[in-house]
């Protein structure tokens, strides 16, 4: 049974209507080969009614026919008995979970129905909905969504008002299709089609937790959706967000919430939230792992300026740089205690966030304590049992620094343990993270994410990518198109070039410029003489992502431009960060009008801390843009050390930084949060996209 509705799923008609097919044939065909079941058996005609009620349930009683009962009376009936007896033989076999027989009865019970059927519009709707839950039920999401299209579609024809149910499978299709916006505004229709007397406490915590898990761009996206009741929960959520770390603020300004948005059903919420209390951590003294000499040493020192900066001699801290090339790994975990760390920052590359990773674990500072004992020759009669799989080290006089510590020694003798909470500044090879570890990275994942899920709103249709043919850049452009398919489900071409020659022909190319040419020298061969001509490019291309260098960047995009059509319309560049650049002058920038591009706060005008940010430029005028956001990347990692304690008690709670706006991701990574830039009159501008 399960292969045959399988098959039917794969089978399904591209649109939901029943009507187009000769039904008569179908019920002749059909009805004698089908194991069908009760309903009614009225045929008198009646209008259909526009609200269409959940799933109905069959109340069963002593005597009541089974499903299969009912398919059988079928058999023998009469067309319209027999469709009464399908219809409730199906909400049966729903109703006992049998979700195998349930879709593939619904399937063939579908083409029966005609307005000759009772209700005929609310059964087609009922019958639908049993579909799209039971393929759900089975583990087919997509299917699934695709009957909940054809569902609306319907709908929309005969002006029927969907219940509560549809939307549910909605949000749970978008769910499994990881598209939290979409998710989060089908859990909002669901909430305002449940009848009052029906709403519950755990749906609104269960849009909370989906506001919970926005980050600004995202909450953008959905305050433009305006779905039922989003006014009041943006509004709260934005509260959270700014003011969750500090409960006297989060207080007030929920208070003040609370007299605008009296009778919202987020109430539930913010009486939550005023009565929660967070537990501050203590943070004296906090230990920072950059590299401070070798060929790293600029980025280092970019990050310690930015981490002094925010520090502003803090008179409640004290800070300790620890050299990450010039640091004995095995110790380390001696020497943090020395300095009695209550939290870290660092370290900044991959390769030492694993070794930090390594060796600051429970289990290999218990490793590492028993070979400083056996350096040392502490104690005598040692059990051999206890001795690690594999030595650690092999030079001892990599413990030296550390067993001339008579701290350390003291620690052995009385060993504890600890777990540092830690601030990394990089993502480890590994992806699973213990609690205690909190990752600042700069992912150039996270603005392409940003970039096509913001620019799919914009009505565009053709994109396509441009990018450099290099790792950075190619992450960037995969990120985008993976992006834009997971939001409009349409796949969109990436175009890679190395050299400038290449850049040159890749455009071409892409714009069907080269096929202009050849055909105008044809044309011209045909004709032998000369002729006034002009190439054309293709106009399904309706904006492009640019991902390359300043450098190239400004290469590229008045090379676009020449290749468009006078006749055309203009084709909109966007780009990421990678090609503004804070160093360019303004006849540079001529080349760049127009174009428009995700960036952190700090690198845009107007956006970053003015006051730090003449600072900034006083002391370090000729800063490139790497260690410019390093910097900033310092300052916030900072900042963040009393706030992530913070976010993970309330997830609510996001900082406002000169990286973007960061918030808690998965496995502990916080995600940012970007602005978007223009070039305009030869200036960057700071500009609203979502």
């Amino acid at each position: 049974m399960l292969k045959t509705a399988l098959l039917l799923v794969r089978l399904q008609p591209s649109q939901l209507n029943y009507f187009s097919r000769t039904t008569q044939q179908l019920k002749l065909l059909i009805l004698p080969a089908l194991l069908l079941g009760l309903l009614s058996s009225c045929s008198t005609k009646q209008a259909p009614l526009p609200p269409v009620t959940e799933i109905e349930k069959i109340t069963l009683k002593p005597g009541s026919l089974t499903a299969e009962q009912h398919v059988e009376l079928a058999k023998n009936a009469s067309t319209e008995v027999a469709v009464s007896e399908l219809l409730v033989a199906t909400k049966l076999y729903y109703q006992e979970e049998n979700y195998s027989k349930a879709l593939w009865l619904a399937e063939k019970t579908l083409p029966l129905i005609d307005d000759k059927t009772p209700n005929y519009t609310h059964q087609i709707v009922q019958l639908s909905l049993i579909k799209a839950s039971s393929l759900q039920h089975l583990g087919y999401y997509p299917e699934s969504y695709q009957q909940l299209t054809h569902i609306e579609q319907y709908a929309k024809t005969h002006k029927i008002i969907l219940p509560a149910t549809y939307y549910r499978l909605l949000h749970a299709a978008y769910q499994q299709g990881l598209q939290p916006i979409a998710a989060l505004n089908a859990q909002l229709l669901e909430f305002s089609a449940t009848p009052s007397s029906a709403q519950s406490t755990e749906q609104i915590e269960s849009i909370w937790q989906g506001f919970q898990a926005l980050s600004q761009w995202q909450l953008s996206l959905v305050a433009l959706d305006n779905a039922p009741d989003s006014d009041g929960w943006l509004a709260l959520t934005s509260k959270a967000n700014k003011f969750g770390g500090n409960q006297d603020q989060l207080q007030y300004h929920l208070r003040m919430w609370q007299g605008q948005f009296k009778l919202h059903p987020a109430n539930i919420i913010a009486k939550q939230l005023i009565a929660q209390t967070l537990e501050l951590s203590i943070i004296e003294n906090v230990a920072v792992i950059i590299p401070l000499s070798g060929k790293q040493k600029s980025a280092g020192l970019a990050i310690q300026q930015g981490i002094l900066a925010s520090f502003a001699n803090d008179e409640t801290k004290k800070l300790h740089f620890i050299d990450s090339n010039t640091v004995n790994w095995y110790g380390l975990t001696n020497e943090l205690s020395m300095l009695k760390t209550d939290y870290v920052i660092g370290p900044l590359l991959k390769s030492n966030v694993d070794k930090y990773i390594m060796h600051t674990s429970t289990v290999n500072q218990a490793q590492n304590d028993y070979m400083l004992n056996a350096s040392a020759d502490l104690f005598n009669n040692t059990d051999d049992s206890k001795l690690p799989s594999a030595p650690l080290f092999t030079n001892p006089n990599d413990f030296n620094t550390a067993i001339d510590s008579e701290y350390a020694i003291n620690s052995y003798l009385q060993p504890q343990n600890k777990t540092y909470n830690t601030l990394l500044l990089n993502i480890p090879s590994k992806a699973g993270l213990a609690n205690n570890y909190t990752v600042l990275s700069m992912r150039p994942e996270d603005e392409a994410k940003q970039a096509a899920a913001t620019l799919s709103r914009q009505n565009f249709k053709h994109p396509i990518v441009l990018s450099q043919q290099n790792v950075v850049s190619k992450r960037i452009a995969q990120a985008f198109a993976k992006q834009w398919k997971l939001t409009t489900g349409e796949a969109i071409d990436v175009v890679y070039y190395d050299s400038s020659a290449q850049m040159q022909n890749k455009i071409k190319t892409s714009l069907a410029v080269d096929n202009s040419t050849d055909r105008i020298n044809t044309l011209k061969r045909s004709l032998n003489q000369s002729i006034k001509t002009q190439t054309r490019n293709r106009r399904d291309v309706d904006m492009i992502y640019l991902v390359g260098t300043p450098e190239q960047t400004r290469l590229v995009k008045p090379y676009i431009e020449v290749n468009i059509s006078p006749f055309a319309q203009i084709i909109p560049v966007y780009a990421s960060s990678r090609s503004h650049s804070t160093q360019s002058d303004d006849s540079t920038n001529s080349d760049l009008q127009g174009l428009t591009f995700t960036e952190i706060p700090w690198l845009l005008p107007g956006e970053q801390n003015a006051s730090l940010a003449n600072l900034s430029q006083e002391l370090w005028p000729n800063r490139i843009d790497g260690l410019s956001r390093l910097f900033a990347m310092g300052y916030d990692s900072y900042q963040l050390i009393n706030k992530i304690p913070l976010m993970q008690q309330a997830p609510y709670l996001q900082h406002w930084g000169q990286t973007g706006v960061l918030m808690m991701g998965d496995n502990n990574i916080l995600t940012r949060s970007l602005l978007w830039g223009a070039y305009k009159n030869n200036k960057v501008v700071p500009i609203d996209m979502e």
